[in-house]
Order: C-alpha cells, then structure tokens, then sequence
C-alpha cells in the first residue's frame, strides 16, 4: 500500500491526514484531532505559568509581514599573507653623555659619615641620598645602594 503525500495541504487535508495516523497508531480519532468544523487557537503562554501553553493543541501566529526572499552572501575569507621576516638590529652601545644606573649593591656596615657596600666602596652622605667616590647620586632602599 503505497500513499501519495503532497507538498501542500489544505486544513482540513492536514485534518483527515492526522485521523488516519491515529488510527494506524491504535488511537481514536476524535482524540487526535478537533472536528473539521473547528478552527485551531492561536497559541499563547498561559498567563499563570510561562512555561506553558494557555490552550493545546494550537496553531502558530499568522507573520506580522509577509516573508521575502533574500539571498545568502558568503563572503571569502581574506588570503593570509606570510608574515614578514624579523629583522634583527644590533644594539647600539650605550652613549657616554647618559650614564647608566648600576645595579643594586647589598650595603655591609654603615656609620654616622656614609656607608660601605660588600666590596668596600664607600658611600659618604646621611639618611637615603648618598655619593659615591666618583661624585654620582645614590639613593640607599633598605639594604641596597645604587648609584645613578
């Protein structure tokens, strides 16, 4: 037994169409569809609880606008470029006009007139800012001394 299904069908096709399953399927009819007659709600949440439908079985809501026709446009995705090889520039030497920072001492002993770091150079000044033997500023953080 062969059945010949259409693209389109009408309400009362879709009607008869879900009686017939019912029956194939055991059930009964009237249980699995209203009467031709009656014409299916619109489906709305049920006021109550938003989870649920106010009436089943119901028909969806008839589109504000008609539908259009639009066409899919896929772009490419751009062509990846090879990275550019990195150029390695040698480092300049530094400039004998900017002194360069030295890097922190560990200070060893201190007295009323200065400091001594652990090699022995002196640092002459009180409090945080000192000299060292060359006349450069130093400032002293705990127990580090670098000169600038």
């Amino acid at each position: 037994m062969s059945i010949f299904f259409s693209t389109r069908f009408s309400a009362r096709g879709m009607l008869a169409l879900a009686a017939c399953a019912a029956l194939l399927a055991g059930g009964h009819a009237r249980a699995a569809a209203p009467a031709p007659s009656e014409a299916l709600p619109v489906c709305r949440l049920d006021p109550r609880d938003s989870t649920k439908l106010a009436v089943e079985p119901c028909q969806p809501a008839p589109p504000v606008q008609p539908r259009r026709a639009v066409t899919q446009v896929i772009g490419r995705m751009p062509a990846q470029r090879a990275v550019p090889p990195a150029v390695v520039m040698p480092s300049l030497p530094p400039s004998p006009a900017v002194p360069m920072p030295s890097l922190p001492q560990p200070i060893g002993s201190c007295d009323p007139g200065g400091c001594r770091d652990a090699s022995g150079a002196r640092y002459n000044g009180a409090g945080n800012a000192t000299l060292d033997a060359n006349g450069r500023i130093c400032h002293r953080n705990g127990a580090f001394v670098q000169c600038f």
